[in-house]
């Protein structure tokens, strides 16, 4: 647990106390009033406290002045300590109230992210798709024609969703849950996406997807790991690959690894995610890729130029390549991805923190798996 909520825990209950010391007082007191006034008829005339002698001067000035300045000093000595000490942990109660409301958004995010069952009415179902623990998994989803007739029913890789912030900052995620992708199982789960849930519903979906994210040396580990699984299935179906570029590109269709969460051919070949792909890079959600010479064009720099973008994906409206424009969609596959949260999004959740460019390698793959993607790409 964090210091700051710690501090914030202990100073919560050292309140408690001290309240329920004054209340229990204020009951004595109050107890002790009403016993004392409780005195036979007719005694009112001879114990009211305006007939009864009071104390001589004498003593006022020396036995009851004393004892009310010995707890006028107590209180002031108490008032004197117990402030410093409380203002000395309110940096670190307001710390830990802002890690204790993420970890509710955690939780909640947790919940919608789950299986609808009995047991939790409130999940959303992501589950079954991407996996319970957000590994990857399959949907259904049905194919049709242009005017919505029938074509076949397929099993579509669902991509796992452990590495979906090392790939996207916050605000494309949130895009994606708000919006869906309409050619695909995936629904838009926003208002603004035709879906059921609030903004700050998808902020806790968010959170949790942040607070489940393997580390980048993971991923990478994970991404080796997949290209021999990649290529030994390959080869058992007979279709082995020319090269690791050529594999890296299509990770997870023959193995079906993390759901094809790794591969460019996920969004960059036709029915990849259905197991009935076209041409590599001949286009779907993501562009053809038949001629990035003519978008990045030179033998040297037009490689470096094209790793680079593809290591830091594209942002809104910002140029890459000789005549691209960015539409902040194409992931960041070496490089965690800069993210400022604006003032709408400061107001739905408590604690959003901004994010700058991530180094090389703080990324899902690293420059060398990108650039072997990068020269099979240019030889489409």
């Amino acid at each position: 647990m964090n210091p700051g909520m710690i501090l914030g825990t202990v100073q919560s209950s050292i309140g408690y106390i001290v309240l329920f010391l004054v209340c229990l007082l204020c009951v004595v007191y109050g107890i002790a009033s009403i016993r004392s006034g409780k005195r036979a008829a007719g005694s009112e005339v001879a114990l009211a406290p305006n007939r009864k002698p009071y104390y001589d001067n004498q003593t006022l000035e020396t036995t009851r002045l004393n004892r009310v300045l010995v707890i006028c000093f107590a209180t002031l000595a108490a008032i004197s300590l117990i402030l410093p000490l409380y203002w000395l942990a309110e940096p670190g109660r307001m710390d830990g109230w802002v890690e204790h409301y993420n970890d509710t958004f955690v939780k909640t995010g947790g919940k919608l992210f789950a299986a609808n069952n009995k047991d939790n009415p409130d999940g959303l179902g992501c589950a079954d798709c991407h996996g319970a623990s957000a590994t990857g998994g399959v949907a259904k989803y049905t194919i049709t024609d242009a005017d919505g007739r029938f074509i076949k029913q397929v099993s579509w890789q669902a991509p796992a969703l452990d590495t979906a912030a090392l790939r996207f900052n916050r605000a494309q995620l949130r895009e994606i849950i708000t919006y869906g992708r309409p050619f695909s199982p995936m629904a838009g789960w926003g208002a603004a996406g035709g879906g059921s849930e609030n903004a700050q519903s998808i902020e806790d979906i968010i959170s949790y997807l942040e607070s489940i994210q393997i580390s980048p040396a993971k991923a990478q580990q994970q991404v080796q790991q997949g290209l021999k699984a990649e290529k030994a299935a390959a080869a058992a179906a007979g279709k082995p690959y020319t090269s690791d570029g050529q594999a890296l590109f299509n990770l997870g269709y023959y193995s079906g690894f993390a759901g094809g969460a790794y591969s460019c051919g996920r969004c960059h070949t036709q029915g990849w995610s259905y197991g009935d792909k076209g041409p590599d890079g001949d286009g779907a959600y993501g562009p053809n890729l038949t001629d990035t010479t003519g978008q990045f064009p030179g033998a040297t720099a037009g490689v470096v130029s094209m790793v680079n973008f593809v290591c830091q994906g594209s942002m809104m409206g910002a140029q890459y390549g000789v005549h691209g424009l960015g539409t902040g969609r194409m992931p960041a596959f070496c490089q965690t991805k800069a993210y400022n949260p604006n003032t709408d999004e400061l107001a739905s959740q408590l604690n959003v923190p901004s994010q700058d460019q991530g180094a090389p390698g703080s990324g899902m793959m690293t420059q060398a798996d990108v650039a072997e993607i990068v020269r099979y790409v240019r030889g489409l």
